[in-house]
């Protein structure tokens, strides 16, 4: 019940007391008024100035009705007081309501715009970012056959190796350096192991196995490469390692060897032959 109903209660109440009240003070005036069978002749001058006494009854009853019409207008105020309390609250409540409504539209509405940018920008970085034949992950893994134990403390990132692009794994006893389009290795700064006498050939084939991490290897040679006594392992899959004879460590390695190499050593065994 909002205010505007309750006030209009409120004055009903009043003209209901109001006509009661009208009803009773003409009733009673009727009562006092003497009937013409009643006349008595009164003297020739009446006193004017004396006061009209209403019947005790009646006049208790008006009081008892003002009285009643007092409470029920101040019940009426009363209610109407607490009516409009309830009403205040409820819209303090909806506003308060609103207003979290609101705050958490706004903060879903920014979080939704952050995520739509970054999606936007990882987009563009992968349209942007050229592709490379030997991914992170195969650069990755060839690091970690040369890494020997060590611990991996930086992923595959791409970076420039001497104005080449080339992955950079960094390990915690040194860096390894991976083409980005051969699969060669760029540079090894891992520390190597030292072997306590000079390999053979045998173990410089085992050495480059585990290199690569496995292979079938087509044969092995023992040159001189600037001024290092080396074996050169060659895989059936064009891989070249190259292993020193002094010590057994990696000086160079070449992953992805052309076919065209293989066919033309080939070619070079059949001249020698015939």
């Amino acid at each position: 019940m909002n205010q505007r109903t309750l006030l209009g209660v409120a004055a009903a109440l009043t003209a209901f007391v109001l006509v009661i009240i009208g009803a009773l003070v003409g009733r009673v005036t009727q009562t006092a008024v003497p009937s013409a069978t009643d006349v008595i002749v009164a003297p020739t001058q009446a006193p004017t100035d004396a006061p009209v006494a209403l019947d005790p009854t009646v006049e208790a009853l008006i009081r008892e009705r003002e009285a009643a019409y007092r409470q029920a207008l101040n019940e009426a105020n009363q209610r109407i007081t607490e009516a409009n309390q309830r009403l205040e609250e409820a819209n303090r409540r909806i506003e308060q309501q609103a207003a979290a409504q609101q705050a958490a539209a706004q903060q879903a509405a920014a979080q939704q715009a952050a995520a739509q940018q970054a999606a936007a920008q990882q987009a563009a970085a992968q349209q942007s970012a050229p592709t490379y034949p030997v991914s992170a992950e195969q650069a990755q893994a060839i690091a970690q056959n040369l890494a020997q134990g060590a611990y991996l403390v930086k992923p595959a990132e791409l970076v420039l190796y001497q104005g080449a692009p080339a992955y950079e794994i960094v390990f915690d006893a040194g860096a390894v350096y991976v083409d980005a389009q051969s699969g060669t290795v760029l540079a090894n700064t891992l520390a190597q192991p030292v072997a306590s006498q000079p390999v053979n050939a045998e173990q410089a084939a085992q050495i480059a196995l585990a290199y690569r991490g496995g292979g079938q290897i087509r044969k092995v040679e023992f040159e001189r490469e600037r001024g290092i006594d080396v074996y050169e392992v060659k895989f059936t899959d064009g891989a070249e390692v190259y292993v020193a004879a002094s010590d057994g460590a990696v000086v160079y390695a070449r992953l992805d060897k052309a076919k065209e190499e293989e066919k033309r050593d080939d070619d070079e065994k059949r001249s020698d032959d015939d």
